[in-house]
């Protein structure tokens, strides 16, 4: 292939290619000259419509979520109070109940543990109390014991 050879297809090729271009512009100019210029009134009143529709749409999902977020705040703000409430509900009445009732079980088991004969080591140990506490509710029941004794053989 020569030189010439090569130019004179490439004049052909760039020949054919312009043709194409025209005749593309032609058909495109074709068709724009049946439809007339610009937005007919029917479809520009639905565009509007369309719109209208969007904005209200929007505008009742931005209110939606107003009131989710407000009630989103307000159940946190209950759940904590709940939360604490029921904190301070259950410490303190297992506090209160099973302090008076456990403590009042446990020195009374005290009592009985010491009638049988047990050491005040093994008391504590078994009623997980201190060798203290047992000490002194066997010494607090002992005073009792004296006093009411003393009482009823008083004149």
């Amino acid at each position: 292939m020569t030189i010439e050879f090569m130019a004179g297809l490439q004049i052909l090729v760039d020949i054919a290619l312009f043709l194409s271009i025209v005749s593309l512009i032609w058909a495109v100019s074709r068709e724009r000259g049946k439809r007339p210029p610009g937005i007919d009134a029917q479809t520009f009143s639905e565009f509007k419509g369309l719109i209208e529709d969007s904005r209200r749409s929007s505008d009742h999902l931005f209110h939606a979520l107003d009131e989710v977020k407000k009630i989103a705040v307000a159940l946190g703000e209950k759940e904590r109070r709940l939360m604490t409430l029921a904190g301070e509900s259950d410490t303190g009445y297992r506090g209160r109940r099973s302090e008076n009732t456990d403590r009042g079980e446990k020195y009374e088991d005290v009592v009985k543990m010491a009638g049988q004969g047990l050491a005040e080591k093994e008391i504590a140990d078994t009623l997980n109390l201190t060798e203290g506490e047992i000490s002194l509710v066997l010494n607090l029941h002992r005073k009792k014991n004296e006093d009411s004794a003393h009482h009823t053989t008083s004149p």
